[in-house]
């Protein structure tokens, strides 16, 4: 089941409510436009007329342990869906898709643990154009011929679905496959918690691992990592 709005709150909220009355596993919830949207860490996300707001109810089997990994597949899956329409999408650890070195959208899974166990995968694309006040995002109008937005949120709230299933079914490494063959932030060097190094594999837990010039090998599991 597909519940579009023109504008609402924020899809993940109406996602999470839908989840706590029941709503199915794949139940989605796609708007237009936000007028409360955040991102990673409780950061405010534009989300103006002419954008892709989507989120899925998921029901996993996994393991909560094994959730950490989760919005990486799921920007995983969005590269591939882009790719399919035409668009040379990647993955900028966390949960960043990027066209030609410029967001595109966001990625941010929410879950609740417990008896009734859920997640919640939301993403955020720029579609007909970018928000003001973003120098460094892009949109796929700006890229080529997008696909509509019912097309392509039909494709994602699709494929969160089966990338869930492929990774409960065959375990991570394809997943991490993908997601090494993707990902913009590997072989790079980075910046993070005053410390310097180079990005060289993501974990099964979703950590970036990075390598400081003494050799060390640290797995970095939140917060920021700025590509120097």
């Amino acid at each position: 089941m597909l519940i579009e709005k023109p504008v609402t709150g924020s899809t993940n909220d109406d996602a999470r409510a839908l989840a706590l009355g029941g709503a199915p596993h794949g139940t989605a919830v796609l708007a237009r436009a936000q007028e409360a949207g955040r991102g990673r860490a409780g950061r405010s996300f534009l989300s103006p007329v002419g954008g892709l707001y989507l989120s899925v109810v998921l029901r996993p089997i996994l393991p909560p342990a094994r959730w950490g990994i989760l919005s990486l597949a799921f920007a995983v899956e969005t590269v591939e869906a882009l790719r399919e329409a035409g668009f040379d999408a990647r993955v900028k650890w966390p949960n960043d898709v990027m066209i030609q070195g410029r967001k595109l959208a966001g990625i941010l899974a929410e879950s609740r643990a417990g008896p009734d166990p859920f997640v919640i995968a939301g993403i955020g694309m720029n579609v007909d154009r970018v928000p003001e006040g973003l120098p460094d995002a892009t949109s796929l109008a700006d890229c080529g011929a997008p696909p509509t937005v019912p097309q392509l949120a039909a494709r994602l709230q699709a494929g969160f679905v089966a990338r869930l299933a492929r990774l409960e079914k065959e375990g991570p490494e394809p997943t991490l496959a993908a997601l090494r063959g993707a990902c913009v932030t590997l072989g790079k060097k980075v910046a993070w918690e005053n410390k310097e190094g180079v990005a060289i594999d993501v974990a099964e837990d979703g950590a970036l691992v990075v390598r400081d010039d003494a050799g060390r090998r640290h797995a970095v599991l939140a917060g920021d990592v700025k590509l120097l």
